[in-house]
């Protein structure tokens, strides 16, 4: 199962900076080819497709990460099962949010299934809307995770998953490697 979640998250990585890259240099080229009278017009349908998908794969990412914005001020000061507690129940909250986005976000792309993109006639909406209710489905699963670690206890050899993966903390692999130094 680690294996399959390892290889899930190497893929929405790279699909989700693909994403950005493309909308990015799509974006890009547009303006250029603007600027020497030769419009491309399907650009910013095209960019607005990548781009949502880059949103909702890249929050899935950094929050596996837990590269995302937190404000700690409280948690820090609580005792460890406080602050387990109130992560629990921070969780909980975004969980039952991505749930209730999941539906509302399948709901959007059944009823967007008819609307075409401005630029490109053939192409429904709806693959744009699906973005939204596929990233929840993943920041879901994340964020179940994120629970079940909170609760489970340490197994030899591993780490927390709510354990700080900054500058301040090294993996086994890390103080091994150094050590060979």
């Amino acid at each position: 199962m680690k294996k399959f979640s390892s290889s899930i998250v190497k893929i929405e990585t790279a699909v989700a900076g693909v994403c950005l890259a493309s909308s990015t240099t799509l974006i890009f080229l547009a303006a250029a080819a603007r600027s020497v009278d030769r419009p491309i017009n399907w650009s910013l349908d095209i960019s607005l497709f990548l781009f949502a998908w880059a949103t909702f794969l890249g929050a899935d990412v950094a929050f596996r990460a837990d590269k995302l914005v937190n404000v700690d001020v409280l948690v820090d000061r609580l005792p460890e099962r406080g602050a387990r507690v109130l992560k629990a129940l921070n969780y909980l909250l975004i969980f039952v949010f991505l749930v209730g986005l999941v539906i509302y976000g399948f709901i959007s792309v059944y009823k967007s299934r008819q609307r075409a993109f401005q630029g490109i006639p053939s192409v429904s909406y709806s693959w744009v809307s699906l973005s939204l209710p596929v990233g929840c489905v993943l920041l879901a699963q994340t964020t179940a995770s994120k629970i079940i670690a909170i609760f489970r206890p340490e197994l030899p050899g591993q780490g927390r998953a709510d354990a700080p993966r900054g500058a301040d903390a090294m993996s086994d692999a890390d103080h091994e490697s150094e050590s060979e130094l």
